[in-house]
């Protein structure tokens, strides 16, 4: 999964030279895909941090101040980087990359490639904002990816929104986590 996303992002880097890549095409991840093939899952807010090329693909680089971690070590803020940005006059945008609200919470799914970059895992798949209610419990939201998506035989599919309480996200987290109950 992830060498054919680092080609599939460089393929997008290379059409989008100074502009916007007009389609992705996104591997669809289930739930549970995300929880297994991530590094750490992890709780926190995201500020924007810099902007710098990784080849000849711009990346958006963010810190995330780490409130909960899910899965993983994570000692402090951790950097992140995003796919596109504006850098040297050169503008680059992939569709389907998270994009982040200022002062909204996330629960983010992220990887580490063998380079040492950490990436929000599926681009805006791995992304789910925290919304939290008056007297209602916190709940995790993610909208359904507007890219095309295909799912692990290479056939076309459509996302879904994903919604549910933060504690039952958690629990999901740590059964998927634990493997196979012998019965």
């Amino acid at each position: 999964m992830c060498e054919r996303m680092r080609r599939l992002l460089l393929i997008a880097g290379l059409l989008s030279v100074s502009g916007v890549v007009p389609a992705s095409t996104l591997r669809q991840l289930s739930l549970d895909d995300m929880i297994r093939q991530s590094t750490v899952i992890v709780r926190g807010t995201v500020a924007p941090a810099n902007t710098m090329y990784h080849g000849s693909l711009i990346f958006t680089h963010y810190l995330v101040q780490v409130t909960e971690t899910y899965k993983g070590a994570v000692s402090g803020p951790t950097e992140i980087g995003v796919p596109g940005g504006v850098l040297k006059g050169a503008i680059q945008r992939f569709a389907g990359a998270p994009a982040f609200a200022a002062g909204q919470d996330y629960v983010l799914f992220l990887w580490t490639s063998k380079t040492g970059l950490t990436q929000v895992i599926g681009l805006s798949q791995g992304l789910f904002s925290i919304i939290s209610t008056s007297g209602g419990p916190v709940t995790v939201v993610r909208a359904a990816a507007t890219e095309r998506m295909l799912n692990a035989a290479g056939e076309p599919v459509n996302d879904n929104d994903i919604q549910m309480s933060l504690s039952d996200l958690k629990t999901h987290i740590q059964t998927v986590l634990a493997g196979p109950t012998a019965q």
